[in-house]
């Protein structure tokens, strides 16, 4: 019994990371500058055909960004939605997206170069969940979490206003395109050296949730069973919540507003590896990057204008989830 609960927790994980490592192979051999996966796996350990080389260099980064940020809002989402033991939480929950969204469109208003538009939506997202948490410190109320999806309602909503006044001040041919462009999210743009700076903030965020493990799950009990075990709530929710929203900030100030990945992904792991944070969040992970790639693949499918993933996502992802949540209340 025990060997067959350690493979659903690992097994699942490292199959569902394989699938998607796979679909990215998939992808560079398939479409413009195709190139066999033989040539593909020598010309990423050493020297190999210049075809396969050619297509790692041009289509590389956009695909590790797309599997990056997929990973990081699937693996945020999961987070959240163990920590407020509700399903529809979401990545946003703190108002982050909002604020990195802001944070890149003030960014673009002044004329920033891609460093500095991807460093304001940084910025933008973690201040944004930072006051938040700040908020919700304050009001002292009994219910730690309640207080916490208010407050950052309230964030979420200035940094909407702000990204409104945003749009309204700027310059309607030269400027306000490329804001709306970037807020429709996308992985075009990604360069091999942004989407390599967004591991560091995404995979430590993902080794502080992945080292709570059972903690998460005590948490997702309640403050009162988690004090039973010993443990000290509100720090632990706290550190939780600055990795998920650490994560949520890089995926955005990459690719922009990119929404339902981190609402999917972890209801589709869980119907594989169940409720348990220590497999639920990898799969997620997993997940999420198989369904980035899948989504940035399709957004090149009709014709030579690319759509944006951004709306892709929520074109898929909606009746995805819509089925999922269905499915799972069926069964329940």
């Amino acid at each position: 019994m025990g060997s067959l609960s350690a493979l659903r927790r690992w097994g699942a994980p490292l199959a569902l990371a394989g699938l998607a490592l796979l679909g990215a192979i998939a992808v560079l051999a398939t479409g413009p500058l195709a190139a066999s996966p033989a040539a593909l796996l020598a010309a990423a350990f050493g020297p190999g055909p210049p075809e396969a080389e050619l297509a790692l260099a041009l289509r590389g980064p956009r695909l590790l960004a797309a599997m990056t940020c997929g990973a990081a809002l699937a693996g945020a989402g999961a987070g959240f939605q163990i920590l407020f033991r509700n399903p529809l939480a979401s990545p946003d929950l703190l108002g982050v997206t909002s604020g990195a969204g802001f944070g890149a469109a003030l960014a673009l208003l002044f004329g920033a170069g891609a460093v500095l538009v991807q460093s304001a939506a940084f910025a933008g997202g973690l201040a944004t969940g930072a006051l938040a948490v700040i908020c919700a410190a304050l009001t002292r109320s009994g219910d730690g979490r309640l207080a916490l999806i208010l407050c950052g309602i309230v964030a979420g909503a200035l940094a909407t206003a702000g990204l409104g006044l945003v749009v309204i001040v700027a310059e309607p041919y030269s400027q306000l395109p490329s804001i709306t462009y970037w807020l429709l999210g996308s992985f075009t743009r990604a360069t091999a050296g942004e989407a390599a700076l967004a591991l560091a903030p995404v995979g430590l965020g993902a080794i502080v949730l992945l080292s709570l493990g059972f903690r998460l799950d005590a948490l997702s009990l309640g403050d009162e069973q988690a004090r039973s075990l010993g443990l000290s709530a509100a720090p632990l929710r706290l550190l939780a919540l600055a990795a998920a929203a650490l994560m949520t900030s890089a995926a955005v100030a990459v690719a922009g507003v990119v929404g339902w990945i981190g609402l999917l992904a972890p209801h589709a792991a869980r119907r594989i590896v169940g409720e348990r944070a220590g497999a639920l969040i990898p799969a997620a992970m997993a997940v999420g990057a198989l369904f980035a790639l899948l989504i940035d693949r399709l957004s090149t499918a009709f014709g030579p204008a690319e759509l944006p993933v951004g709306l892709l996502s929520a074109a898929v992802g909606a009746p995805a989830f819509l089925s999922l949540f269905i499915a799972t209340s069926r069964r329940t």
